[in-house]
């Protein structure tokens, strides 16, 4: 092939291997690169000091198409990808890291850019103007090198579509747990809505029939206090008034009960002797059980301001639990002391069975029973519901601990 002339300068030259010899590292003393910028600019888009690529350099037809449609090949899909990735930017609003996007789109369409260009000098020596472009490739791509190099933290955190599915599943996994809870929670709501209820309409249908048997069982009892030939039906006569008097304190406490949820609990509150109420409880509660014996301890002149009879109430539930759930002629021990502020402290100590650690937290609750001793000993589990929420109304704590390795210290402040 004839070797390819062009003009530089108006001036013939022959392009070859080496059009100019240039020194290593280039020389721009005294103003030269001022100089030499300025030029550049003035000349961005001169070709007149090259010739175009064909004519520079021994190409073939063969090997001069090949660059030019990888060039123009390149350029379609560096332009393509941005326009791709600009769509998703746009339909998808929620994608991690726009920014950085933004940042690839300029850097990929720039790099199309210059294989552009290097395809179109081959017919339009654009030298400068292809200079400028891989100057802004370059920049933008050093920009977007830091700007990946500082996600790289947030990139690596991000889950993989398995992480995301186990997570997906753990959350529904919870929220049908969460729906079945629910579902529980409510029923024992109704379960207990409906015991209300049971137990408003057993304890007033009841209460007027039970106090119509009990008053006609104390006129039989003075009947056969006056009349020795009736001895003999007198102990069932004590027996079924002795029945008669729990099935009374059973719906006294439905009662409260019903007052409680229904948020009509009144106090009638007073100053009286705590000590002295302490010792009436006591002796009364003794009447009946007789097979313990109890101690009083605290300061004879100690009173208090609240409702004398809930307070005797709770008292007297202490003492009952005390004779139940510890053995016969064992002490009960009763403490009342003043604690801060003006208040009073009443406490309730056995030598029983216990209550376990993992049950106390539960003692108050309504209806609430230890399992070992529900089917051994009496009662529905109001008892202490209602002496809690009476120590709540007066703004007082109640609380249980244990007794040393065994029984029980039930208390209240006030």
């Amino acid at each position: 092939m004839k070797d390819k002339v062009s003009l530089v300068n108006k001036v013939p030259v022959k392009c070859g291997p080496s059009c100019y010899d240039h020194r290593v590292p280039p020389d721009f003393g005294n103003g030269g690169f001022i100089s030499q910028v300025k030029s550049f600019f003035a000349k961005l888009f001169d070709t007149a000091d090259w010739p175009a690529r064909w004519h520079c350099g021994n190409w073939s037809d063969f090997h001069g198409w090949l660059y030019i449609l990888s060039d123009i090949a390149i350029w379609a899909a560096y332009f393509a990808i941005p326009f791709l990735l600009f769509r998703i930017i746009s339909k998808r609003k929620d994608i991690p890291f726009p920014k950085i996007l933004w940042l690839f789109i300029g850097f990929i369409l720039l790099c199309g850019t210059t294989h552009l260009l290097d395809a179109i000098i081959f017919w339009w020596p654009a030298y400068r103007l292809s200079a400028l472009v891989r100057l802004f490739t370059a920049i933008i791509s050093v920009f977007t090198v830091f700007a990946l190099y500082r996600l790289l933290p947030m990139i690596y955190r991000l889950r993989t579509l398995d992480e995301l599915e186990a997570e997906i599943e753990e959350r529904k996994r919870a929220e049908e747990q969460s729906r079945h809870q629910q579902v529980l929670t409510k029923a024992a709501e109704d379960l207990m809505a409906k015991k209300d209820e049971f137990m408003s309409i057993a304890s007033h249908e009841l209460k007027t029939p039970i106090t119509t048997v009990k008053a006609s069982l104390q006129v039989l009892e003075r009947i056969l206090a006056q009349n020795d030939e009736l001895a003999v039906i007198a102990p069932f006569v004590h027996r079924s008034s002795k029945q008669i008097n729990k099935l009374t304190s059973l719906i006294d406490e439905l009662l409260d009960v019903t007052r409680i949820q229904a948020g009509q609990l009144q106090l009638h509150k007073e100053d009286f002797n705590i000590m002295k109420m302490a010792a009436e409880c006591v002796e009364q509660c003794q009447s009946v059980d007789g097979m313990h014996h109890v101690t009083i301890q605290g300061d004879e002149n100690l009173t208090v301001f609240a409702d004398y009879n809930r307070i005797d109430q709770v008292l007297c539930n202490f003492l009952t639990n005390a004779f139940k759930y510890s053995p016969e002629h064992t002490l009960v021990e009763v403490n009342i002391s003043p604690v801060d502020n003006g208040k009073i402290k009443l406490s309730v100590a056995d030598r029983g069975i216990g209550i376990p650690d993992d049950k106390k937290d539960n003692i108050f609750d309504r209806f609430f029973r230890v399992e070992n001793t529900s089917h051994k000993y009496s009662g529905i589990g109001l008892g202490l519901y209602i002496s809690s929420q009476i120590i709540a109304a007066h703004g007082g704590q109640i609380g249980v601990t244990d007794n040393g390795a065994n029984g029980t210290i039930f208390w209240f402040i006030i």
